[in-house]
């Protein structure tokens, strides 16, 4: 009788990401996975491609533990690529494509990223900093847009070229060897690295019917980006239940209803601001709705007459909201169905395989009703903060995760989110640091103080405003601060508008006091 080997054994017992494609592609080799434009994948295809990447990555010396970068709208190769470095065990690291180049290096420097793969259209963004990037050892591009791109640059499809073979990486994984490392805004200007386990994803999976109501027969259109935890969560979730997702480059209204029209979509997941602008769009009477089953909504509650209209366009549709964040993996609540309906101020109940209590600042549970921090544990919270063992401890006690977050509780265990803790903004899905804003916004010229807050939006959830102290002599003018902020950082941290002050309001202590200025100006965005 032979002896197991090493391999053998670790393949009979682990739970990790990259075997999620391998079971579906046993089960569904026929079925469509994915599509990106014109093209569809199946999941023997899928399946294929990812090893052949996997393969050509080994090549190019990418081993398990190795951080690659990635830096592209949502598409068909940013996939294939991210399976593909799974497979060997190695990390990705997504960046958000609207950063600039310092917000860039930063993470690529602190992650350590020995690979770096760049949308077309975007390298000459990068091209900038390229030199800086000491640590990469190879720069590639995905010729998605027909762009041009200099020499010292690899294309991806010479990657897929590199090895024919499409056989199973032979590599030993552990399920809780690293994944994925995503930068999130920290309360401080630098972002945090957020290192997530094979485990935190297999494992927030297994109850995916229950928590998410996920089926085999749905139509997933992949809207959101795949940089977030929630996108890569969201694909990685429906390949696992052998279902078809459908990729959106970007979110384009337009295309969003008539895809979901033509394809019979029976999912969406994206912010209440797009829920409430689609209705505004040409035509949108003309479009068949009735195939969406879910429709998973972040940010804001949507008002009383947008939920109407698509509760009348589809009739059989089921609102679904979660809250959590990318150290949760993603999610540690739900809320959906009838339950969405009659408390659509609730973030949900914990999930299944989770527990999810309201501390006070000693550690001890409060009373229903009562506002706290909100804590959760559960095997979806991340293995810790790269590089910041302090930063990982001051959110770690007893396996508790806080999530800096206050809430409440009700009698029937249903969650509300009340406000953050930490010093963050909520905009339209994404976080913004205050202080990443603050000191940017310091560099220009005529600002002697500045204080950015998030205050109420209907669209926004928050709209980010900065509260400006011109320099004595000088005069702030709103539109060229606006325009100066578009060219000095990403377009979703640019605040939406500009209040000049003479002075702002500070403590004893010298800090601003925020919340003042949030009760003074909560109405600023209001019609």
């Amino acid at each position: 009788m032979e002896k197991t080997t090493s391999l053998e054994r670790n393949l009979m017992r682990r739970h990790v990401a990259g075997d999620l494609l391998v079971k579906s592609t046993a089960r569904y080799p026929k079925k469509v996975a994915f599509q990106f434009r014109d093209k569809k994948y199946t999941y023997k295809e899928f399946n294929e491609i990812v090893n052949r990447c996997a393969h050509g990555l080994e090549k190019l010396g990418i081993k398990k533990g190795d951080k690659a970068a990635i830096y592209s709208h949502n598409c068909d190769q940013f996939i294939i690529y991210w399976w593909g470095l799974m497979k060997l065990g190695a990390v990705i690291t997504p960046i958000n494509w609207m950063l600039k180049g310092p917000e860039i290096k930063y993470i690529v420097d602190h992650s350590e990223s020995k690979l770096f793969f760049v949308e077309d259209i975007l390298v000459p963004i990068v091209s900038e900093i390229k030199d800086d990037l000491k640590g990469v050892q190879t720069f590639g591009f995905f010729d998605l847009n027909g762009a041009k791109v200099d020499e010292g640059w690899m294309n991806f499809k010479d990657l897929l070229s590199m090895e024919n073979s499409t056989d199973e990486p032979e590599i030993i994984i552990e399920d809780n060897d690293p994944a994925t490392l995503l930068y999130t805004s920290g309360t401080t200007a630098a972002p945090k690295g957020v290192l997530n386990s094979h485990s935190n994803f297999t494992s927030t999976m297994v109850h995916g019917p229950v928590n998410n109501l996920l089926v085999t027969e749905d139509v997933f259109l992949l809207a959101i980006p795949l940089f977030h935890v929630a996108g890569i969560w969201m694909f990685m979730s429906h390949c696992a239940y052998g279902a078809t997702s459908i990729i959106e480059y970007v979110p384009d209204p337009v295309e969003i209803l008539e895809l979901t029209h033509k394809e019979r979509v029976t999912r969406w997941t994206w912010p209440s601001a797009l829920y409430v602008n689609l209705p505004n769009v040409p035509g949108f009477d003309k479009y068949d709705f009735t195939s969406l089953r879910v429709c998973q909504v972040f940010g804001a509650t949507l008002p009383d007459e947008i939920f109407k209209i698509w509760k009348s366009k589809a009739p059989d549709m089921i609102f679904m909201n979660n809250y959590g964040q990318t150290e949760m993996t993603p999610s540690c609540t739900t809320i959906f169905g009838k339950d969405y309906d009659e408390n659509p101020d609730s973030v949900g109940r914990a999930m299944q395989e989770v527990e999810v209590k309201i501390f006070d600042d000693d550690d001890n549970e409060v009373p229903l009703g009562e506002v706290g921090e909100i804590v959760a544990r559960s095997p979806g919270v991340m293995l810790g903060y790269y590089k910041e063992e302090e930063k990982t401890a001051e959110v770690s006690t007893n396996g508790w995760h806080h999530t800096g977050d206050l809430g409440r509780m009700d009698e029937d265990g249903f969650l509300y989110f009340v406000d953050r803790k930490k010093d963050m903004i909520k905009t339209g899905g994404e976080n913004v640091a205050s202080a990443d804003v603050e000191t940017t916004l310091a560099n220009y010229p005529k600002v002697a103080d500045v204080a950015i807050v998030g205050l109420p939006h209907a669209v926004w959830a928050e709209a980010i405003t900065a509260f400006v102290v011109p320099i004595p002599g000088e005069e702030v003018i709103e539109e060229e601060v606006i325009q100066w902020c578009k060219e000095n950082m990403a377009v979703y941290k640019v605040p939406k508008k500009v209040v000049v002050l003479d002075e702002i309001p500070m403590n004893p202590s010298g800090k601003f006091l925020k919340k003042n200025l949030r009760k003074d100006y909560e109405d600023l965005f209001k019609d």
